[in-house]
């Protein structure tokens, strides 16, 4: 038997001109899709697939299809909670406790979509296409590591008792955590040091520390061009002439993730779901010029 995967969603497209006048027309048009899968059957006898891995210092995250599950479910290790408040647990050393095989969900995200605009004014032309996502996660390697090696902004912030949290404790130095207690079950606020913390504890073994959420808007392309015509300028050899500029993925709008980070660029490893993030190039920005001749 063949493996089942249900979908179902819907798609809303709408189109129009919001103004238009002698001298000024502006054509819109707007999409949204959302999609729900959920994975009904695989190969007989079996109910996990694994989709995807990635490995780091010997821990794991994994990328599973499982049945009664959407499609692309996040698993790996995640912080351990206490089950009536949700805080995070804390050893004997006050450090955050983690658990193996947590499942954070799909990486799908709920809804896609764009929304072009044209309009012309006289002889100019502006365009713009946005594109946008909402929900998603994804995992960056370039968030942990960077607080793994120290070079994060925050493996060098100021605490709460005005020190540096890299200071000794005696010093009035550490980070601040915040928990419950495995051991008593109290609720604790205690000072670690920075290094056992980040190097040693959420940037090496607690991968959701470093899951976001992949929302976004992003300005895909702009482009901004004049005609000129025989309307305006005599004895021109042809019909008319477009100058335009044009600028491809120019910035990011909004997006939920942490700055520095591109949710609209994402690797897929070896699956084919964008849910890694993992130091690769920066997004190509293209600005460019158009010269279109017409006879």
């Amino acid at each position: 038997m063949p493996a089942i995967i249900e979908n179902k969603g819907i798609e809303l497209a709408v189109n129009g001109s919001p103004v238009k006048t002698k001298t000024v027309n502006w054509v819109s048009s707007f999409n949204i899709s959302h999609n729900e899968s959920k994975i009904k059957a695989l190969y007989p006898g079996l109910n996990s697939l694994q989709l995807d891995i990635n490995t780091y210092a010997s821990v794991s995250m994994y990328l599973l299809a499982n049945v009664g599950e959407a499609f692309g479910s996040l698993v790996g290790n995640g912080y351990k909670r206490d089950a009536k408040s949700g805080k995070i647990l804390l050893d004997a050393s006050n450090l955050p406790m983690y658990e193996t095989g947590h499942n954070f969900g799909s990486v799908l995200p709920r809804f896609t979509g764009g929304w072009q605009n044209s309009v012309t004014w006289k002889s100019f032309d502006f365009s713009a296409a946005i594109d946008f996502q909402g929900g998603g996660q994804f995992f960056s390697w370039t968030k942990m590591l960077a607080v793994k090696s120290g070079q994060a902004a925050e493996t060098a912030a100021m605490n709460d008792n005005g020190k540096n949290i890299r200071d000794a404790l005696t010093d009035g130095g550490g980070i601040k955590v915040t928990g419950i207690s495995n051991a008593t079950g109290q609720e604790v606020s205690a000072y670690v040091n920075a290094r056992t913390y980040y190097r040693n504890t959420i940037g090496s073994k607690v991968y959701e520390a470093w899951l976001f959420d992949a929302s976004y808007i992003r300005m895909r392309e702009m482009r901004l061009g004049y005609t000129f015509s025989k309307a305006n300028i005599a004895g021109l050899p042809f019909k008319s002439l477009n100058i335009a500029l044009i600028a491809r993925n120019p910035f990011m709008i909004w997006q939920k993730a942490p700055k520095g980070i591109n949710p609209a660029e994402l690797a897929t490893g070896s699956s084919t779901l964008n849910w890694l993030e993992t130091g690769q190039l920066a997004t190509a920005r293209s600005y460019g010029a158009n010269l279109t001749i017409s006879f």
